[in-house]
């Protein structure tokens, strides 16, 4: 069985920062685009996308991180897993990032079960590159 002084290394530390970072951007970024493109009177805390399924799916990562650092954790020193991971993280988001400031006021959080009278399908930017099939053109 592993210390604690084992277990918490420089890099298990710097993979936790990183995904509490890449989170917090996450959450923080799409609230303010949402303000940004709806106004701060239509967005609510919801709008930060955390939910009871996200906190439980969140504290299971985090089980099985800590599980897996106690029980491997010579499989936290491959850099280059977690570089791909981060890298990964990154190229999505900024997919992400592009197609609300793309979609603009039409990107919303909220999942649209009927077709809305004005709402218009975007086909440039990055949704000329991807889009949903059901809606390809």
């Amino acid at each position: 069985m592993t210390n604690m002084t084992e277990v918490f290394t420089y890099t298990a530390c710097q993979q936790l920062s990183q995904m509490f970072f890449a989170t917090i951007f996450f959450h923080g970024s799409e609230y303010l685009l949402a303000i940004m493109f709806h106004g701060r009177s239509n967005v609510r805390l919801s709008s930060l996308l955390i939910s009871k399924n996200y906190l439980l799916a969140m504290l299971v990562s985090l089980m099985e991180y800590a599980t897996e650092i106690v029980l491997f954790p010579s499989l936290k020193e491959y850099w280059w897993i977690s570089n791909l991971g981060l890298a990964s993280v990154v190229v999505g988001e900024v997919m992400r990032k592009l197609a609300i400031i793309t979609g603009g006021r039409a990107f919303t959080h909220l999942i649209k079960i009927y077709h809305e009278e004005h709402h218009k399908l975007i086909t440039h930017g990055v949704y000329r590159f991807c889009r949903h099939p059901d809606n390809a053109v």
